[in-house]
């Protein structure tokens, strides 16, 4: 089950999904950051997950832009179980209607789950991969 919360508070979305009385996944994105985003920032998104610790375990995934001075700029942000094809396409179906449709250009680090979601909501042609993470992957490579 999905619920989308604005209670209260119309410059706030938070999609929430619970299987029976478990939490599954939660996306939360404020308008002011959502319309900054589409009003002063470069029309592209860097994306990547960050695992969590302590006693409550998951993933949390952003999308970060640059705006008009070449500062971090928070889009949006979610909680999931894990980093997987659902929980990503989920995540950036849900970005990808809180821009209105919008598809700016997605930088990513090439984990499979996004090589996955990306395309099927954004498109191929929006897709690039970020340069630190090709200099690393290559330096490995590399090495072996």
């Amino acid at each position: 089950m999905c619920v989308a919360v604005e209670r209260g508070n119309p410059d706030f979305r938070a999609f929430a999904e619970v299987e029976g009385s478990r939490f599954k996944r939660m996306s939360i994105a404020y308008s002011v950051c959502l319309n900054g985003f589409i009003l002063g920032c470069q029309k592209m998104l860097f994306v990547d997950a960050s695992h969590l610790n302590g006693p409550y375990k998951g993933t949390l995934l952003g999308a970060i832009a640059l705006d008009a001075d070449d500062h971090l700029f928070d889009v949006t942000s979610a909680i999931v179980s894990g980093e997987n094809n659902e929980n990503w396409y989920w995540f950036l179906s849900v970005l990808h209607e809180n821009l209105g449709g919008m598809k700016p250009v997605i930088i990513s680090d090439r984990h499979k789950s996004l090589l996955y979601a990306v395309p099927r909501v954004f498109g191929l042609e929006n897709h690039c991969y970020c340069l630190v993470h090709l200099r690393e992957n290559f330096v490995k490579f590399a090495r072996s």
